[in-house]
């Protein structure tokens, strides 16, 4: 059982939320998140947003009563943590990379920008951040060591380059195939996130099992991180 640090408003129904528990965790990796008994039955997978010597913070979206719940916790509040889970992206050996993520599917991005630029100082990251119109989630970003690219309402996909050849994308489903199907035409390397639904996070109870071109694989443990062409390749 963790305690909350502190709990964030950042922008219309998006908040932080950070919590006194220190694991080993890896960029792409999430949690399953419970501040209540037995209702709702679910917990909720969040992915990790940072990561450091004090504890876990996590980026999350307002959609339900589960996370109304996580909202409304304040410092000193208990926060079950279950995780970390999944496979992550790969952060080693590389040299240039462009990041992809639409409104909270950005959120694994800014702790794997970290542990780019600590394994890489002079590793360069394009980080593109779609969002709407009336959206400020980069003020959840400012402070990374990256280029920053901010695209407010319309497609992503129009303002993107592929000269880096390492494409890591996460956010809504259509963003993620269109932005992976530019990008194979590119030639380049992509690796996606999906953002399924999830019910234990252990891979037992196959919700958030997903179509790929090797058959069927469960994002909680396979996933969430899977080759973009191996989901939405031709």
């Amino acid at each position: 059982m963790a305690k909350v640090l502190w709990n964030t408003h950042i922008d219309s129904n998006y908040y932080l939320i950070k919590v006194d528990q220190v694991d080993d965790v890896k960029p792409g990796q999430f949690y399953m998140l419970r501040a209540w008994d037995k209702y709702p039955i679910l917990s909720r997978p969040i992915s990790i947003y940072d990561a450091d010597e004090e504890g876990l913070t996590f980026f999350y979206e307002v959609r339900g009563e589960g996370t109304q719940r996580i909202r409304d916790l304040e410092p000193g509040d208990e926060l079950t943590c279950y995780g970390p889970y999944g496979n992550s992206f790969n952060a080693e050996g590389v040299d240039a990379v462009t990041l992809v993520g639409g409104s909270v599917g950005a959120a694994p991005f800014y702790y794997l920008a970290k542990v780019l630029r600590r394994n890489n100082p002079k590793c360069r990251i394009e980080f593109y951040l779609g969002e709407r119109e009336t959206q400020s989630l980069e003020t959840a970003f400012s402070d990374l060591d990256v280029n920053l690219h901010v695209k407010k309402g319309g497609l992503i996909t129009e303002d993107l380059t592929y000269d880096t050849k390492l494409l890591y994308t996460c956010g809504p489903d259509p963003m993620m195939r269109a932005v992976t199907l530019a990008a194979l035409d590119a030639g380049c390397d992509v690796m996606i996130s999906l953002d399924n639904r999830m019910g234990c996070g252990v891979g037992a109870c196959l919700s958030c099992t997903c179509t790929t071109k090797s058959g069927n694989k469960r994002a909680c443990v396979e996933g969430p991180v899977f080759e973009g062409g191996d989901v939405y390749g031709k």
